[in-house]
């Protein structure tokens, strides 16, 4: 399965480098690492914590083609652990992407975009490595680009596929087809219909529902030097195979603002059916470069389809020698199968970058967030997340860290709290 998953990305990236005349535009940048870590409490236990010391090897990558034919941006990550014992070595594999080859300028253009990464099997435990799996999201397809008098015109075929290692009631195989109709007001505003339909049809239909998603919205796009806006609006409808349905109003709002070249205040909002491969697919991001480590993600993996309510503020600053992040974020999920507990998330944290001389820098960051769920019992639970780094850049390639990480969680029930410290020590080789 993952590599069946993994290699559709891996060969349109291919695709990108080798197609003639546009192999020179392919920029490829990657880490080598290895260190050493100690953890204090590996299996997130509340009782009699396990002490490991682990070796760390990683290679993170990330590869971006750009010309008249091919736009791709790809980025992956491996991170190989070796135990002292309990555990067997793990080998960790994250990969998100998205390739848009123009086959016909302005007529025909291929799309692929995929997430490869790991997410937690059971939600209500901790992320612990007995509670990993690999998930993938692959959407790929046409789309056919033209012009009815002053608009412009999109239509685009997808085909979707969602596969999880141990849960394979995620499992699926989709098909999305979509309208939009743009109108550009001036150079710095449009305005587009939309209209698109998904069929969802899942590979165990003893306990997960096929069904069709109808979205039908409109879209306001401004985008300023200082200011951007993109709101949707419009309404959505199910349709289940086993004669159920459910509609309701469709909202999403991007709205951000640069009060200087070099400070950020960003606020989202959405109000919307969705469920765990359209997020995945959405949280697609590229623009990290390479990536550090491989993160579990924290998406429900779950065939559900669910409302969701949300709102998140961030603000960041790049000065010359600090940069600072603050994030707060309200979500809401209602899972429309009963057999799914709805979940209630709010989050705040900080975090903190300074260079204290040319080659070193040091960083700080906090985050608590506090997770409420309808079964069992409303549960609730409280995360705090502490971290502080040293980094020093050795030569223009080499460079190493010093990071120390406390994980802190409280439970509504008798059992779930724990406690986890973690110290790391890493040397990096980077190409640029």
């Amino acid at each position: 399965m993952q590599g069946t998953r993994i290699r559709a990305t891996l060969i349109a990236v291919a695709i990108a480098a080798t197609l003639p005349g546009v192999a020179h535009a392919v920029r490829v940048d990657y880490t080598i690492d290895a260190g050493y870590e100690h953890d204090d409490n590996v299996t997130l236990s509340e009782v009699d914590p396990i002490e490991q010391n682990i070796a760390r090897l990683g290679l993170g990558f990330a590869v971006e083609q750009a010309s008249s034919v091919i736009s791709a941006s790809v980025i992956g990550r491996l991170d190989h652990r070796r135990y002292e014992d309990v555990f067997d070595d793990m080998t960790d594999r994250m990969l998100q992407g998205r390739l848009d080859w123009e086959v016909m300028p302005d007529r025909l253009a291929f799309v692929v975009e995929d997430s490869y990464g790991v997410q937690t099997i059971n939600r209500f435990s901790p992320d612990s490595p007995d509670n990993r799996q690999q998930v993938n999201v692959l959407s790929l397809g046409p789309t056919f680009m033209f012009r009815p008098g002053n608009l412009r015109g999109l239509a685009e075929l997808r085909y979707i596929n969602s596969d999880a290692e141990i849960t394979e009631d995620f499992n699926s195989d989709r098909i999305l087809g979509a309208l939009r109709l743009i109108r550009d007001i001036d150079a710095t505003s449009s305005l587009s219909w939309n209209a698109q339909v998904q069929h969802i049809d899942f590979d165990n239909d003893l306990v997960a529902r096929d069904h069709d998603r109808i979205e039908m919205f409109a879209t306001y796009a401004r985008n300023y030097r200082r200011f951007d806006l993109l709101v949707d609006a419009g309404y959505a409808h199910l349709d289940y195979d086993d004669g159920q349905s459910q509609g309701r109003p469709l909202v999403r709002a991007e709205l951000g603002w640069n009060p200087s070249t070099r400070s950020r205040f960003s606020i989202n909002l959405a109000d919307q059916f969705s469920d765990a491969a359209t997020s995945t697919l959405d949280a697609i991001d590229t623009s990290g470069g390479v990536p550090t480590s491989v993160i579990t993600g924290n998406t429900t993996v779950t065939a559900s389809a669910f409302e969701q309510r949300s709102v998140m503020a961030q603000y960041e600053f790049q000065g010359t020698r600090a940069a600072v992040s603050l994030h707060g974020q309200l979500l809401k999920l209602d899972y429309l199968d009963a057999d799914d507990s709805n979940e209630e998330i709010r989050s705040v944290g900080a975090s903190l970058r300074y260079r204290l001389r040319p080659t070193l820098t040091v960083g700080a960051s906090a985050s608590v967030d506090r997770n409420e769920y309808a079964t069992p019992a409303d549960r609730r639970e409280t995360n705090r997340l502490y971290t502080a780094s040293l980094d020093k850049q050795w030569s223009r390639h080499w460079s190493s860290s010093l990071s120390y990480t406390r994980y802190e969680r409280s439970s509504s029930l008798l059992t779930g709290e724990f406690e986890q410290n973690v110290v790391y020590l890493n040397l990096s080789y980077r190409n640029r």
